[in-house]
């Protein structure tokens, strides 16, 4: 039985040349004037994370879950990854549908639909192609679609359920109508039942379309009436009313039945980003609520004990370091503000590392309530240490945030410990991932340097059990020198429903559900939340005492007293024990005392006699397969180990039964499996019918499993009966006595069970190329829906995989053997619920390559012509032989997509002699990603041009050769040096492109802050004979200032550039194509001077914006604080530009951090990008509205890591 929990709502927005799809939250910052439509609803559970990625070339977005097509994006140049966005189904289930991905090969863009009708449309259309199903997401139902569409945003809670209406027993029913609810924000959440205790509760929840009602029930068994809190859970913030709801089922699921099967969470849009799991700010008229938890909290961890054994003990003289949101800086709640800089006293020091600006002020709410939690000095809500003081530290916006900023935030930790005597870091926030063994991260080196100067980073485990069901944390609580916090219930004697943990990396659990204590705001404002962020800051200001008390305690120490002195309990959820802190234990450790021996608890009562033992042992009853064996629960909480012989690669379905099928009278069992070590490796509830448990287990290899048989509830007994089944296999799912595949064949299989897989072997020829398909049901060749297949070495290792690479949802791919011999093949399914028969076929398919990969018996370049190739295959290379003269220069090009000669995008040159020694090679030296050579030989022979691409490309191209420097040209100079002519501005200077490949360079005196207008001309304006002229700007080094194509008339070459500093640059005259010649004139006007005593030279307003070309590269500069650049482009409308602006990161200038402003002639912003470029460069891929004038604006990023001045280049392009 599968649990859908729904996570976000996706929209479409579209526009003229514009679609985009997005959450509600993303779409609210674009463009106004849109239209848009519900499309379809991610699941929070859902087992497929889905990545975004943006063409920068046509602005269009790609969203796949395929793990071979986001490898082939993320190693594609003109595609930047935009991240994990939300979570489908792999498979069908219940009220789910399937998400289609559609491409308009009209407009470039990509459309994704579960409607029906559109489905149908665009599968009859000839302008859309089908690129298949995404995965499976929530029905959008019709009050839905008609909010989105009508522009309407999504409800929110305003007041708690006080207005509940109990329509019948087990039911209840909250009114959309009531002032409950408002017409206006966001709700990031669902609805949980939970019992007073902590205890969640299954529930039912739909949504009445027609009525506009939320309607459940409960209807576990074994559950009497109780009192129990319904609570609205964001994943960090729980608001709740109390009211009685029976647990009895009467007519409820019958009722029900007239409801859409939708939770509210359908109707709602999540934010979520990396803080403690999902991350929002809390709901403001719930601000002052609790539901309990504050007030067992010191009670529950024995904190009023350790203050009254420490009465002078309160966190004085030390400092937490809260990595956060930023805090509030003039709280009440962290001191008092004596000298009226704003700033509360205890506050001693801060520093943003986000980048927004804004000094460490808290951009949310979650930075502050967790430094309050950690140190607060208030009397009413006092933090753990209310001695301590804190240091703000922001690395996360009301969005989320970075790792860079994070590892930056630390590293100003490490820089500034002993001057605030920094003895702890609090981290509440995490990526979204769970992980049960200990990970390093980008931040791992920090965190153990921290360590080594004996301050402890205490990181918050995540909010995501839900989601993975599953013991592990999150990043960074997963690292080995952080100490991972995890969340107490809402009573402090459990774990809260929503923390991750894990029984090796969670230290300790702390209290962290319906926390209350600071929230920004004006006076002494506060807030309730929960998560495993609040649960953090308690131990952390715990750290504060102990540390007072004890200054010279190493983070081993603390880590090891922590552990020791905390209570233990058990989690039936995972069937581990955890530690509970106690800080009045570990103060006892800490001062160098120990800790009384606990008294002796009773054994817990056993009935008279248990048919099966409770614990693995010598003495657990065989289960044999194909026979059912029985068993009684006698009394609650009792459980019964079985054994179980299983065989490498077999697959076992196991069946836990009682009531439901008539086979017990155990109302809702729960399996366990446990491997020959005694981990537990697999568990079930109620994925058998009713709430009947069943477990498909593919053993990893020969021995011997454990099965565990007990109730959902410890106070559920009864009689049950135990199943195990064996498939049949008709190939073998490990390495061994494997079916062989002749290359030409065909062989058929079957997955007969749910993750069954099948393997093959090929004896594969070393550089030979084969096809692989595997195929089912899209083809009509068996009966799987969706394969995948799997290359495997000897060691089982994998080589390659593909999912949906073939026909539908069928699997091919191609391989290439580096070496002879045998090579495996594993038949799968996408999904472990999946079956059916399929067929393989393995065809050479290695073809004749057109030029030799090797030196000899090599095509010969002929100068001035030009030699087309091709590279078949990834990794391929063609060579060919260039007859050279010593002393003359040689222009080699290695020209394909970009000079529309071939289709090959990314094209690598490589010069040879004849013994294969390398003596030049380039890769991005020509026209944008297209090679270049400039090669002048000091002797007369033969070399080796090498023709390849960048990375694992393929596809066609050319090669060419121009010559220049012979003694029979009258030749001005090729490179940039000392004593070259030099160009007046206003006077003309002619020259002659006399021979293929020849360039003329030129000196020209600059001034910092001035631009140029460089044209050079030839037969387009009759002032020569050269029909395709190309300019650059170099520098003495001969590395490209500037460079422009066809930005003149016609072919004619046209820049500006804007000198960075005053001194000599040079321009290079030369053709597009080595084989063209002819005359030309260059042209050079000076359009600006320096207009500023700080060096500014390019206008910072509309008015005075420098004007720009298209299809050119220029420089520019920051000059000072504040300063900042504007250009003026003529755009024309539904035209697509694209604006990089490069600085240090891409070797381009000194700009450590350029951010870029697109505004159109209204001074309107109408595009905007800080970092999308490589490292923190930035660029803008914008489509023109209208035909016009628009002016682009140039700043540096204002920030702890930033330059805020320096050189930049800026090239713009349109498409």
């Amino acid at each position: 039985m599968v649990t859908k929990v729904y996570n976000e709502l996706i929209i479409q927005y579209a526009g003229d040349n514009f679609l985009h799809y997005s959450n509600e939250t993303e779409g609210a910052n674009l463009q106004s004037g849109l239209t848009q439509r519900a499309a379809f609803e991610g699941f929070e559970s859902g087992d497929v994370q889905v990545v975004r990625f943006l063409n920068t070339v046509t602005n269009d977005h790609v969203f796949t879950a395929d793990s071979v097509e986001i490898e082939a994006l993320q190693s594609d140049d003109d595609f930047v990854e935009e991240g994990n966005v939300f979570r489908l189904f792999q498979t069908e289930v219940e009220g789910s549908q399937a998400v289609h991905r559609f491409f308009n090969i009209e407009t470039g863009f990509h459309h994704y639909t579960a409607d029906t009708d559109e489905i149908e449309t665009f599968e009859a259309s000839d302008s859309y192609s089908s690129e298949g199903i995404i995965g499976y997401g929530g029905v959008v139902d019709t009050r839905e679609a008609s909010q989105i569409s009508g522009n309407q945003t999504t409800i929110t809670i305003e007041d708690s359920f006080e207005n509940v209406s109990l329509e019948s027993a087990g039911a209840f029913n909250l009114s959309l109508n009531k002032s409950n609810f408002s017409s206006a924000g966001i709700f990031n959440g669902s609805l949980t039942a939970m019992t007073d205790t902590g205890e969640e509760l299954p529930e039912y929840l739909n949504f009445n379309e027609s009525s506009g009602q939320i309607f459940g029930y409960t209807f576990k068994e074994g559950i009497g009436d109780t009192n129990v809190l319904v609570l609205a859970d964001d994943g960090v913030s729980q608001v709740s009313s109390n009211f009685v709801i029976s647990a009895s089922d009467n007519n409820s699921k019958d009722e029900a039945d007239n409801f859409t099967a939708k939770s509210l969470a359908a109707i709602m849009s999540v934010d979520s980003s990396s803080v403690g799991g999902s991350f929002v700010p809390t709901i403001a008229a719930n601000a002052n609520l609790s539901i309990g938890a504050a007030a067992t909290a010191s009670a529950s961890t024995n904190l009023e004990a350790f203050k009254v054994a420490n009465p002078t003990i309160d966190g004085s003289g030390t400092t937490i370091a809260v990595l956060d949101t930023g805090i509030d800086l003039d709280h009440p709640f962290f001191g008092s503000d004596a000298n009226g800089d704003g700033i509360s006293d205890n506050i001693v020091a801060s520093a943003d590392f986000h980048g927004d600006g804004n000094g460490a002020q808290d951009s949310d709410t979650h930075g502050t309530h967790v430094a309050g939690i950690a140190m607060s000095s208030d009397s009413t809500h006092p933090g753990t240490a209310p001695g301590a003081n804190v240091a703000a530290i922001q690395v996360l916006g009301a969005n989320g945030g970075s790792f860079s900023g994070i590892e930056a935030g630390l590293q100003w930790v490490l820089d500034n410990r002993a001057t605030y005597n920094i003895t702890s870091v609090n981290m509440s926030l995490g990526a979204s991932d769970n992980s049960s063994t200990t990970q390093l991260s980008s931040l791992s080196d920090e965190i153990a340097a921290l360590k080594s100067q004996g301050v402890i980073t205490f990181v918050a485990a995540g909010n995501s059990f839900a989601s993975f069901n599953a013991e592990g944390v999150g990043t960074p609580a997963s690292d080995p020198n952080a100490l991972a916090i995890s969340a107490l219930d809402s009573v402090n004697e459990g774990a809260a429903s929503y923390s991750q943990r894990d029984t090796t990396i969670t230290k300790v659990f702390a209290p962290g559900t319906g926390i209350t204590n600071a929230a920004p705001g004006t006076g002494a404002a506060i807030q309730t939340l929960s998560g495993t962020s609040m649960a953090t800051p308690y131990v952390a200001g715990v750290s504060s005492l102990i540390k007072q008390l004890n200054p010279t305690l190493s983070v081993d120490q603390f880590d090891a007293f922590l552990q020791q002195s905390a209570s233990i309990f058990s989690d039936p959820a995972t069937g581990g024990d955890y530690r509970i802190l106690d800080v009045n234990a570990l103060g006892i450790l800490a001062a160098g005392g120990t800790l009384p021996e606990a008294p002796t608890s009773p054994a817990p009562e056993q009935p008279s006699t248990d048919d099966h033992p409770n614990a693995i042992g010598s003495d657990n009853a065989n289960v044999v397969i194909g026979t059912a064996l029985g068993g009684n629960l006698e009394t609650g909480g009792d459980s019964d180990f079985f054994s179980l012989s299983v065989a490498a690669g077999e697959t076992y379905t196991i069946d836990l039964r009682g009531a439901p099928s008539s086979l017990g009278t155990l109302s809702d069992p729960l399996l366990n499996l446990f491997d020959a070590s005694g981990a537990r490796v697999q568990s079930d509830d109620d994925s058998g019918a009713g709430f009947e448990s069943q477990i498909t287990y593919v053993a990893p290899s020969a021995g011997i499993v454990y099965l565990e048989a007990r109730a959902f509830s410890t106070s559920l007994t009864g009689t049950y009966q135990l199943d195990v089944a064996q498939a049949a296999d008709d190939h073998p799912d490990v390495i061994g006595s494997n079916t062989a595949v002749v290359p030409g064949d065909s062989v058929t299989g079957n997955l007969e069970t749910g993750g069954d897989k099948d393997i093959f072997v090929v004896s594969g020829t070393a550089g030979s190329t084969y096809s692989i398909d595997l195929r089912g049901a899209p083809s009509s060749l068996g009966t799987l829906t969706d394969p995948i297949l799997t290359i495997l070495d000897s060691n089982s290792s994998q080589i390659a995989q593909n999912d949906d690479g073939g026909t539908g949802f069928e699997s091919s791919l191609t391989y290439r053997p580096s070496v002879a011999g045998d090579f495996f093949i594993e038949a799968g399914a996408f999904s472990s619920g999946l079956t059916g028969t399929y067929q393989l076929d393995v065809t050479d398919v290695t073809v004749q390559d057109d030029h030799s990969d090797n030196i000899g018996d090599n095509a010969i370049l002929i100068i001035g012509t030009n030699q087309a190739g091709n590279l078949e295959i990834e990794n391929d290379t063609d060579v060919f032989a260039l007859d050279v003269e010593a002393g003359v220069t040689y222009t080699i090009d290695q020209k394909g997509f970009w000079s529309s000669v071939g289709n090959l995008r990314d094209p690598l040159l490589t010069l040879k002699d004849s013994a294969g020694t390398i003596l030049s090679q380039n890769d991005d030296g020509g026209f944008r990603l297209e090679s270049q050579i400039i090669f002048t030989p000091i002797s007369t022979e033969t070399i080796y041009v090498e023709a390849g691409a960048f990375g694992t490309r393929t596809g066609t191209y050319e090669i060419s050769v121009g010559a220049s420097g012979t003694s029979s040209d009258n030749d001005v100079a090729d490179t940039p040096s000392l004593g070259l002519i030099s160009i007046i501005p206003e006077i003309s200077q002619t020259g002659d492109v006399e021979v293929g490949g020849d360039k003329d360079v030129f000196s020209l005196s600059v001034t910092s802050g001035a631009t140029y207008q460089i044209d050079m001309k030839g037969s387009t304006s009759n002032v020569g004979t050269l029909t395709d002229p190309l300019l650059r700007v170099l520098d003495i080094n001969g590395e490209v200032l500037g460079q422009n194509d066809d930005g003149g008339r016609g072919f004619e070459s046209l820049l500006n550039y804007t000198a960075s500093s005053t001194g000599e640059v040079f321009i290079e005259a030369g053709a597009f194509s080595p084989a063209l010649t002819g005359t030309y004139q260059i042209d050079v006007l000076q359009t600006s001077i320096g207009t500023s005593s700080l060096g500014d030279t390019v206008g910072g307003s509309i008015e005075s914006a420098a004007s720009a070309n298209l299809n050119s590269i220029f420089a520019g500069n920051i000059d000072f604080l504040g300063d900042k650049d504007m250009f003026n482009f003529s755009l024309e409308a539904n035209t697509t530009y694209r604006f990089d602006i490069r600085g240090s990161h891409s070797n381009h200038g000194t700009l450590w951090d350029p951010q870029a402003f697109l505004y159109d002639d209204n001074n309107t912003l109408v595009a905007q990008d800080d970092d999308s470029g490589t490292g923190f460069d930035s660029s803008i891929a914008y489509t023109a509205t209208e035909t016009g004038d628009y002016y682009l604006s140039v700043m540096g990023n204002i920030g702890e890591l930033s330059q805020t001045s320096g050189s930049y280049s800026v090239e713009a392009i349109f498409f």
